[in-house]
């Protein structure tokens, strides 16, 4: 890899120690001869690469941005577990190091593409996930009923508190504590896991990243409609009516996700699971 022409750096709101790393992190990026900037969102011209300083909420903040724009996406982890950031607050030689010498790689990771359809209206804005897109109860303790059609044959109708469509990297995020299986990075596969089913022999499931997955809310006879939502990433959450369909297919864009040098995955997997 050649060095990034430019770089934008971003750090999040919730760790008041993100703006003195971000500052020692400039000046370190500066002083090896890089173009450094804050980011702006408005900009017109956007940078090569965007390095965020926080959790993997701050990188999924910025995931769709970075996908849509072609930006390359790097973290520093300052948060909790960090699964997506290339490394910690205490390896800042090692990112500039890497980024000077041109020693970095960049993955492809993929996306999911949601798209939400009413009887009688269409939402024509899809959103992109780098994670998960879940489709779950609101508020009550009451469980849903889902249909679940792969290329438009029927899977299965759970009954369930929620159905759970994760790529390979989310599969370490919320599909994990769901109870999903973990997917290497690169493997052409989604996962979907039914969120505290009622029925014991539903289990995880996982199809070709070429699979467009249909999920349709059904009413239950005799039973007042709960509020039902669909969910992106953990980071926004959209009503959704029964017998509307959310219809999930892999993105026509990936995020290129910054890595260093001797970064495998199954490193990544000890050291944060502590295997």
């Amino acid at each position: 890899m050649t060095p990034p022409r430019s770089i934008a750096l971003l750090a999040g709101v919730r760790n008041s120690g993100n703006r003195e790393v971000m500052q020692v992190l400039s000046a370190a990026l500066t002083a090896a001869g890089l173009s450094v900037c804050e980011y702006d969102r408005d900009a017109e011209a956007q940078p090569e690469m965007l390095i965020c300083l926080g959790g993997d909420g701050t990188m999924l903040s910025a995931a769709t941005r970075a996908a849509r724009q072609g930006m390359i996406l790097g973290g520093i982890n300052t948060g909790h577990l960090g699964f997506l950031s290339a490394c910690g607050r205490k390896e800042l030689d090692k990112v500039v190091k890497a980024l000077a010498e041109g020693s970095y790689t960049v993955e492809e990771r993929f996306m999911l593409q949601a798209s939400q359809r009413g009887l009688e209206e269409c939402y024509p804005h899809p959103l992109l996930a780098l994670n998960e897109v879940c489709l779950m109860r609101a508020r009550t303790g009451k469980m849903i009923d889902v249909d679940v059609e792969l290329d438009g044959c029927l899977l299965n109708r759970y009954h369930a508190d929620g159905v759970l469509i994760a790529t390979p990297t989310g599969s370490t995020a919320y599909s994990l504590s769901a109870g999903g299986p973990l997917l290497w990075p690169n493997a052409g596969v989604m996962s979907l896991t039914p969120i505290c089913p009622h029925s014991l022999t539903s289990r995880p499931v996982i199809v070709p990243d070429s699979v467009e997955i249909t999920m349709r809310p059904r009413a239950r006879r005799g039973r007042v409609e709960e509020s039902i939502i669909y969910s992106v990433d953990g980071r926004s959450a959209h009503p959704i009516n029964v017998n509307d369909t959310l219809t999930i297919r892999r993105a026509d864009v990936s995020l290129k996700l910054l890595s260093l040098p001797g970064n495998d995955y199954a490193a990544r997997l000890r050291a944060k699971l502590g295997w």
